[in-house]
């Protein structure tokens, strides 16, 4: 059994025992209610003695030889190590089996079961809120210039052009197909998306900031960040499969984020004025017709 399955067994285990203990004293709370219809015995049973066999008739019985033993007790448990959870949908599991069991125990004051489901809908979607880089995470440069822009917009696609893999399948893809043939190494290739975002990430977080462009750069660099949380969470998806679900019910919003925030910032850079030769870069980047600028 794998360290996963022992802690997922381990939760399992222990909210069994969490209901087993909320039956048990609901039980003596609410004792099984006894006939009033009793049977009447009006003549004892004949009773038969039962032979007690001494096959060695060294004058103890055969049942009692059977208890004795000469050796040590060997015993062996088949029970595994409790293991605190580690992965969400461990955590979940084991906090959901917690909160049934109270709302058990407190009987008509207890939470109802739509209520326990609201709840738990409502601590996983906080799962997945990130913590936004600010304005304490970039280089705020003290040149505005339109020149500074321009250099900022092409040290942008450069960025971008020097980790882009075209050739490299989209990673959702990848995971559809991974879950489809139940093949956990075809998420291998999703390290290599990920490292990519992150690349993106740290090197677009050194780049210095014109502070006109203060905001469309944050949301940039929080694009990259949410895109490569989405796409870690995919490598796990047979590890952790509820942030896995999770994180694709937000993967589609990041993806878009990630193209409006580019697109916001060279559509920003042009309208001030700002261009680049047509064999620029930033046109191998992202397609907006220059020539209207």
């Amino acid at each position: 059994m794998s360290d996963s399955q022992k802690r997922i067994s381990g939760a399992l285990l222990l909210g069994a025992a969490f209901i087993a203990g909320a039956l048990l004293i609901r039980s003596y709370k609410n004792p099984t209610p006894t006939t009033t219809n009793v049977a009447i015995v009006t003549q004892a049973p004949e009773r038969t003695s039962i032979k007690t066999l001494d096959e060695n008739n060294d004058g103890i019985p055969d049942w009692q030889e059977a208890l004795l033993v000469t050796e040590a007790l060997q015993i062996t448990s088949t029970t595994s190590e409790y293991m605190e959870p580690e992965t969400l949908t461990e955590q979940f599991a084991l906090d959901f089996f917690q909160d049934m069991v109270r709302a058990e125990n407190y009987g008509a004051f207890g939470d109802s079961p739509e209520q326990l489901v609201f709840d738990a809908t409502d601590a996983l979607a906080k799962e997945v809120v990130d913590e936004l880089l600010t304005v304490d995470d970039i280089i705020l440069s003290n040149d505005d210039s339109l020149e500074a822009q321009i250099l900022y917009g092409e040290l942008i696609a450069t960025i971008i052009a020097t980790y882009s893999q075209d050739d490299a399948d989209n990673e959702a893809k990848i995971l559809e197909r991974a879950l489809r043939i139940q093949d956990e190494s075809e998420l291998q290739q999703l390290d290599a998306i990920a490292e990519i975002y992150l690349h993106y990430l740290e090197d677009t977080k050194k780049v210095p900031v014109p502070p006109s462009l203060q905001k469309e750069h944050l949301n940039l660099l929080n694009s990259y960040q949410a895109l490569a949380i989405d796409i870690q969470a995919m490598r796990n998806a047979f590890i952790d499969p509820m942030l896995t679900l999770l994180r694709m019910k937000r993967y589609q919003d990041d993806a878009s984020g990630l193209y409006v925030s580019i697109v916001n910032i060279y559509n920003k850079i042009f309208d001030n004025g700002g261009s680049w030769d047509k064999n620029s870069i930033v046109f191998t980047l992202i397609d907006i017709d220059h020539e209207d600028h």
